[in-house]
């Protein structure tokens, strides 16, 4: 028996307070957006299934459409706008410069609200990581930005043989145990720190080390944490990547990756959980 007043697990309903606030967020984040040269832009809710390739997933909502393609509902905004920009609307406009606002959707019934931003052909993720502290600070939020660099397990992993999967969720006293520079990475955790270390590295870590640093040179944020051996998988960022995170919720995540041939930086927003957060302070 299904209640009136239920409603299906892992969607949203937005009223009164929390739509305003949800409304206020999104606000302050377009005019943030517009002032630096970001256009808007909105996907269609259906794709079709093959489109995702690059980033297929059990977790999507799919059924047959016309012609009985498989289509599937919004699981991931960052593919489709690089999709569409680049194949269907570049003959159009050369901007590079977006963003969007809307949910996606995953199974079997998961509904996140984002606000995502994509700077196609950007080599540096500087611009990029300010502008997600910008808009946290005109949200008042200052949550903790952790710098990471996808590349530096991998490379360490291939160094020493193993599988990556080991510098997820790692055990850091055994991994530490296999090499000295993996003990000194492991203990990284200020701007200070990665300077120090760095001159201890072997080559094959060195460019990607410098990579971290030179991108937190221009990001004046002082809650900033450095993971070097950080490794989180199942995603597109291949490169440097951050998190922005308040107690254990990811507010905002971003960072380098090729889509459809196009190297470019990017974030999301997740401004359900940021909604959850001005709640508890304004009731507090």
């Amino acid at each position: 028996m299904i209640l009136d007043h239920e409603l299906p697990q892992g969607s949203k309903l937005y009223f009164g307070k929390s739509a305003r606030l949800k409304r206020d967020i999104e606000s302050k984040a377009t005019k943030i957006l517009y002032e630096n040269d970001y256009k808007e832009i909105t996907t269609p809710i259906f794709s079709f299934l093959n489109h995702q390739g690059d980033f297929s997933n059990r977790d999507m909502i799919y059924f047959s459409g016309e012609d009985n393609h498989q289509i599937v509902l919004r699981y991931d905004s960052t593919i489709d706008v690089m999709r569409i920009i680049t194949k269907r609307i570049a003959r159009s406009t050369s901007h590079k410069k977006w963003f969007y606002i809307q949910p996606v959707y995953g199974y079997p019934t998961t509904e996140l609200h984002q606000i995502g931003a994509e700077f196609l052909d950007s080599i540096s993720l500087t611009p990029v990581m300010g502008l997600s502290t910008m808009i946290m600070n005109a949200l008042g939020l200052r949550p903790l930005l952790q710098i990471c660099n996808q590349k530096i397990p991998l490379l360490c992993a291939q160094h020493l043989n193993i599988d990556i999967q080991e510098f997820n969720n790692p055990d850091v006293e055994r991994i530490a145990s296999k090499e000295y520079f993996l003990k000194e990475l492991i203990e990284v955790n200020t701007k200070q720190d990665l300077e120090r270390c760095i001159k201890n590295m072997p080559n094959f870590l060195t460019k990607e080390l410098e990579a971290m640093l030179e991108c937190a040179s221009f990001c004046e944020y002082e809650e900033s944490i450095f993971s070097p051996l950080f490794y989180a998988p199942g995603h597109y960022y291949d490169d440097l990547f951050y998190r922005m995170i308040s107690g254990n919720t990811i507010l905002v995540i971003g960072g380098k990756y090729t889509i459809s041939q196009t190297p470019s930086c990017g974030f999301a927003i997740y401004t359900d959980s940021i909604v959850d957060i001005l709640l508890k302070q304004s009731s507090n």
